[in-house]
Parts: C-alpha cells; structure tokens; sequence
C-alpha cells in the first residue's frame, strides 16, 4: 500500500446527527478514485491486524485459533469444497435464515 503520508492532519467532521467527530487525515491524494483506494486498503490492512491480535489472544488462552486464509491454503480441491459446503451449511445459511425471518417480520 502507497500511503503519501502529511503528518498529524486532522479535521472536525459534523455528522447528520448533529455530533461532530475528530479524523486523523493519513493521506493526500490526486483523485478520488485513489484516496478511495487507498482508504480500502488501510482498513484491509487493519482489519487483518485486528484479527492477527485476535488470534493471539485466543492462543495464549489455548485455543487453536487460525484465519480463514490460513485453514484453507492447503487443502485440496475436493476438501476444500467439502470444508466451503459444511461452512456454508453450519454457519452461513443459519445467519442467513435468520436475517430473513427478521425481515419478514418487518
């Protein structure tokens, strides 16, 4: 990632709630188009440094924890198609149902 980074930028936000918020500006950029590419590869990269911390956190507590990435990087083809479908059954459908129950309810 290409961060042209301008120090201690900050600037005072008023949000459509009437509150106002404090940002950090960590780059500066040409077009839009860049500083929207920039600002979704700061937040990949924070969220895997999220989740690394998290994983850490749950091995000092015993716990096997790895990424996503990690399971899978080795699997063959066949066994990562089974590993997809049972993910898929045991924890993406049972969320997915539920929004939709939560939706028709509406």
């Amino acid at each position: 990632m290409n961060i042209d980074w301008v120090g201690h930028g900050y600037k005072v936000i008023k949000t459509g709630s009437g509150r106002y918020q404090v940002v950090m500006i960590i780059s500066e950029h040409d077009s839009e188009d860049e500083a929207y590419d920039t600002m979704h590869k700061a937040m990949d990269k924070e969220f895997d440094e999220i989740t690394k911390h998290e994983i850490e956190e749950l091995r000092k507590q015993g716990i096997n924890a790895v990424t996503f990435e990690d399971a899978i990087k080795d699997m063959e083809p066949d066994e990562l198609e089974r590993f997809l479908e049972e993910r898929k059954r045991k924890f993406l459908n049972p969320i997915l149902n539920m929004n939709i129950k939560q939706l028709e309810q509406k």
